[in-house]
C-alpha cells in the first residue's frame, strides 16, 4: 500500500475533524478532564479553520491508494517560548488510526513536518504527551526527541 502525505485543504476540514474527536476519545484514558465535546464546539471548529488558514500552521493528512484517511498532524511554526533565544514550533497534535500504526506514517508526518519547519526558520520542535501515554513518549524518543519540561497538576 502506498500512502501520502499531504497538506490539508479546507476540503479536508470534517475528516481532520474526525481524526482530532479520535484523538480526543483515545486520549480520554489519560485526561479524565477531558472534553470530548470539543472537536465539534465553536472553539474547535475555530481552531480547525485557523490550522488550515494560517501562514503559521501546517495540517498535514496521511491517506492511503483509495484516500482513506490514516492520520494527520497539525503543527506550528509560532515561537512557542517567547523568553527562550531559539525559535520553537510546536507540534500540536497529531494521530493515526490504531490499525495503521507501527507502519513508519507518525514518522513520515513529522518529518514532513520538520521541513516545513526548517523553512519557517524554525530551530526546535516542542511536543507535550500525556506522562501515562509510554507509547507515544516511546515515539518520540526514537524521532530523536528529548525530555525538555514536566508539567504537573493538582485538582483543588
Amino acid at each position: 500500500m502506498n500512502i501520502t502525505i499531504r497538506q490539508a485543504t479546507i476540503k479536508d476540514f470534517k475528516t481532520i475533524q474526525t481524526l482530532n474527536a479520535a484523538l480526543f476519545e483515545s486520549d480520554s484514558t489519560n485526561d479524565d478532564a477531558l472534553d470530548l465535546s470539543w472537536p465539534h464546539s465553536l472553539r474547535g471548529v475555530e481552531y480547525y479553520r485557523e490550522a488550515l488558514h494560517s501562514p503559521e500552521k501546517i495540517t498535514l493528512l496521511a491517506e492511503d491508494n483509495d484516500y482513506r484517511p490514516l492520520g494527520y498532524l497539525i503543527g506550528s511554526a509560532r515561537n512557542k517560548f517567547g523568553y527562550r533565544t531559539v525559535k520553537t514550533g510546536e507540534l500540536e497534535n497529531m494521530y493515526v488510526v490504531p490499525a495503521m500504526r507501527r507502519q513508519g506514517i507518525g514518522r513520515a508526518l513529522i518529518l514532513k513536518l520538520l521541513v516545513w519547519l526548517k523553512n519557517h526558520k524554525v530551530d526546535r520542535l516542542y511536543v507535550s504527551t500525556y506522562v501515562k501515554n509510554s507509547g507515544g513518549v516511546d515515539f518520540y524518543q526514537n524521532i530523536g526527541f528529548k525530555d525538555f519540561e514536566r508539567g504537573l497538576e493538582l485538582s483543588l
